[in-house]
């Protein structure tokens, strides 16, 4: 419609992953350099993550266009399969036959002696799975045992993994732990920058034959970056849209206007707001209650006196639920004879700071890390959850509320609704009786402890120093170095004393005491020294550690 108004052969912002468009930038370079040196190597598992519109699907095809032709690719998009579904889409992708397709073991067999050939024809295989923060952790495992198969110098099949931030997360769990130990390459895909959006832009008009450069002007670019975060998908629904505006406005350029209006047709309009977390409704409900209040003080009063008497004999008493509170309105009393009142001046609205987010996980960890003393850089230091790894830390996500997050008193992440109603993320940094401190990445923002209970945020994720060796919970019937450390800790926390030998095995008396421990934290008393608990012996036993009073360690 609008190409050929602007001397375009075709439509420039298109979000179909066209590897034509590519656009190059630095991380993008690095990305691609990392996927083909994991094709290149002797095999294992390859990950690349990111948000959502960042460019992932795009770049695994930039890759594809890259790899030998002797190279067999499966390609699920559909990861939300059982084992067997899972099994049966690979042999379906890569061509191979097999007659109970229901059954685990005939569709592994028939995998594994269609890897064999390959290999013999001097054939590699490639299994890539889009969405995989979705598949389930019985799938990954059975992905794993795939892996199993290899020769002297390579893995028979090679897996790449797109996924968004959630899947670097699974990867942690102890329960995959050897599948994350057979990752060969991984990056995280950050946003663009806002040099790196104004390049893109151009970038995309040129593919598409645009000569004129200034469609979009400097500010108009600012302020798309602005909308979109650097977000390449969006950046692309949004630049559409507004070029339609433009030439249905038979403007030769965008402007603010045109594409201030573009972003609330693609995003939707600034004015409506989720109910969950505006408080809109608040305001206008008191705005109305001293409307009305206004609105009676005006109107004439009678010519006879009226009398109004209330009756003293019942009294109730209105509870304000916890997560809203609103202030009752004054009553007037109206006494027999007519008095001449001034008008109460209208109660002040204080404007409440909006809370910050971000639609980049990684980003809100900046002040998180920078709570604990590290510096992480998002753009260089990849997943968050990952680099804490390196520094001794570990990610903890919870799907509880502000009981939870006090109880476990360390500044976290939490996952929230934008005003658009999308995923975002602020950094939680300070939980007091009435206010609370957030961030993302510029200065922290103070904001009452009724506008955080108003957000309808759906988890959190706090990290935590863990102990020297630890890498899965401690359990009865374990023994170690880590044992004694356990065995220390509870002691000191029950302010008990041990006379004798370290006690490097877990056995029921310790166990009995973890349990004790855990009914004075009111946590479930399992006898299992798992992250919480241990969060909870490092408060008891003060080991410094950033909390939410204070947000320093």
């Amino acid at each position: 419609m609008y190409t050929s108004y602007f001397g375009l052969k075709q439509k420039p912002f298109t979000i179909a992953p066209n590897p034509q468009y590519l656009f190059m930038s630095k991380q993008h370079q690095e990305a691609l350099a990392h996927m083909l040196y994991g094709l290149q190597g002797e095999g294992g598992v390859m990950v690349l993550t990111g948000e959502v519109g960042t460019g992932k699907t795009t770049i695994c095809r930039q890759m594809l266009a890259q790899v030998p032709e002797n190279t067999d690719i499966a390609y699920i998009i559909n990861p939300k399969q059982s084992e067997a579904e899972m099994l049966a889409s690979l042999c379906d992708e890569l061509h191979i036959t097999c007659e109970n397709t229901t059954s685990i073991k005939a569709l592994t067999d028939a995998l594994n002696q269609f890897l064999l050939d390959n290999h013999a024809q001097g054939r590699h295989t490639i299994l890539i799975i889009d969405e995989a923060q979705n598949l389930d952790t019985s799938v990954l495992e059975q992905l794993r045992l795939l892996t199993n198969l290899e020769t002297n110098d390579k893995k028979l099949l090679q897996i790449m993994l797109l996924g968004q931030p959630e899947l670097s997360e699974m990867l942690q769990r102890q329960d995959l732990r050897q599948l994350a130990q057979r990752i060969t390459a991984r990056y995280h895909l950050m946003p663009l920058d806002k040099e790196e959006v104004a390049a893109y832009v151009n970038h995309r008009l040129s593919i598409a034959g645009c000569e004129n450069q200034n469609i979009f002007p400097a500010s108009v670019l600012q302020q798309l970056f602005q909308y979109t975060g650097g977000v390449p998908r969006l950046i692309n629904l949004i630049a559409d849209r507004a070029l339609l505006g433009a030439y249905a406005s038979e403007q030769t350029k965008v402007n603010k206007h045109i594409l201030h209006q573009a972003r609330d047709e693609v995003l939707g309009a600034t004015q409506i707001q989720t109910e969950h977390r505006s408080p809109l409704k608040l305001i206008l409900l008191l705005v109305l209650i001293v409307g009305i209040g206004i609105g009676l003080w005006q109107m004439p009063l009678p010519t006879k006196a009226v009398v109004m008497q209330s009756s003293p004999s019942k009294v109730v008493n209105i509870t304000p639920k916890p997560t809203l509170e609103v202030d009752e309105p004054e009553t007037l009393a109206v006494t027999p004879e007519p008095t001449v009142l001034a008008p109460k001046p209208e109660p002040a609205i204080m404007e409440q700071p909006t809370l910050p987010t971000t639609i980049y996980k990684n980003m809100a960890f900046v002040p998180i890390f920078q709570a604990w003393g590290v510096d992480f850089n998002p753009q260089t230091d990849g997943e968050a959850c990952d680099f804490a790894q390196t520094n001794g830390l570990l990610c903890l996500r919870q799907k509880d509320g502000i009981a939870a997050m006090r109880s476990l008193n360390r500044p976290a992440v939490l996952t929230v609704a934008d005003e658009h109603g999308q995923t975002a993320y602020t950094a939680l940094l300070i939980l007091g009786g009435t206010t609370t401190q957030v961030a993302t990445k510029d200065e922290p923002t103070e904001i009452s402890l009724q506008q955080l209970a108003l957000q309808s945020f759906n988890d959190f994720t706090l990290l935590w120093k863990t102990p020297t060796g630890y890498t899965a919970p401690v359990r009865p019937g374990h023994s170690g170095a880590l044992v004694a450390h356990l065995a220390e800790q509870v002691t000191k926390a029950l302010n008990q004393s041990w006379i004798g030998a370290p006690r490097t095995k877990y056995d029921n008396t310790l166990k009995e005491q973890v349990k004790v421990f855990q009914r004075q934290q009111g946590l479930n008393p399992d006898g299992v020294a798992g992250p919480i608990t241990w969060i909870h012996l490092n408060q008891s036993n003060h080991i410094d550690a950033p909390s939410l009073n204070t947000a320093n360690p």
